[in-house]
């Protein structure tokens, strides 16, 4: 006799089966690169960028951006799980009279080899060209693009925009890779942006609109049972210590 799997279970069965057994060899190499900053490495204990990365389906050769890379902790990373034949751009946003801040950050990026860090004015398009990236990756970002005064609960233009351009520039069948301060369910976007975190349905909600296909969650590599999610995780000492949602979508092309 068959015995049928509901969507439901399915999407769970996948998210264990993403997450479990060995990192691999290649998202190893990352982690463990000599380049790396000692205070990036110091974080890897909280954001567990093994699981995270395996998840996202991280492989050689590949071509990820990291959107609004701030620091670049996933950036040194990324470098090494790519390899030499793969491409890393570490993407910011700035005006150009402001762009000079990020000079020691360019310099420190010189010794990976295949890492560009692309400063893009704030509204500007991505600079790189349609269906050509593998992974995109939003760290702790969408919170803010979920809300603002004037949209109310519904998503900002501006941010229906941005989803827009991700999904042009990633390849058929590319990921769409999020991590994210998790809100308690049910909260309004105005109150879980006052918190700078999000509700899963509402981020759910937001990038599937943008045409983007759900593709699994695994959000319980950040799981953490002291945190009510209705809090500003940065004034109550949970700073890398909130549950995160880490949801993978696909652009179907």
């Amino acid at each position: 006799m068959k015995t049928y799997l509901s969507a439901a279970c399915a999407a769970i069965i996948l998210s264990t089966t993403a997450i479990a057994g060995e990192i691999p060899a290649n998202i190893k190499a990352g982690i463990d690169n000599p380049n790396r900053k000692e205070e990036n490495i110091a974080r890897d204990g909280d954001r567990n960028p093994g699981k995270v990365l395996k998840f996202f389906g991280i492989e050689e050769g590949m071509t990820v951006v990291d959107f609004a890379s701030g620091g670049g902790y996933f950036i040194e990373i990324l470098s090494g799980a790519v390899g030499p034949e793969g491409k890393v751009h570490a993407q910011n946003r700035a005006n150009p009279d402001a762009a000079e801040r990020f000079n020691s950050l360019r310099e420190h990026y010189k010794q990976f080899g295949n890492v560009s860090l692309d400063i893009t004015e704030p509204g500007a398009p991505l600079p790189y060209e349609d269906n050509s990236v593998d992974v995109l990756l939003l760290s702790l970002i969408i919170h803010h693009l979920h809300y603002d005064e004037a949209a109310g609960e519904a998503i900002p233009e501006r941010s229906a925009g941005i989803y827009a351009d991700f999904k042009r520039v990633l390849k058929p069948g590319g990921v769409f890779a999020v991590i994210e301060h998790k809100a308690a369910d049910g909260s309004s976007r105005a109150d879980s942006a006052s918190w700078h975190r999000i509700p899963e349905d509402i981020m759910k909600a937001d990038v599937t609109a943008a045409g983007f296909v759900f593709d699994g969650s695994a959000e319980k590599i950040h799981a953490n049972p002291d945190d009510d999610e209705k809090n500003v995780w940065f004034d109550t000492g949970l700073r890398g210590k909130t549950t995160r949602l880490v949801h993978r979508y696909k652009n179907p092309g």
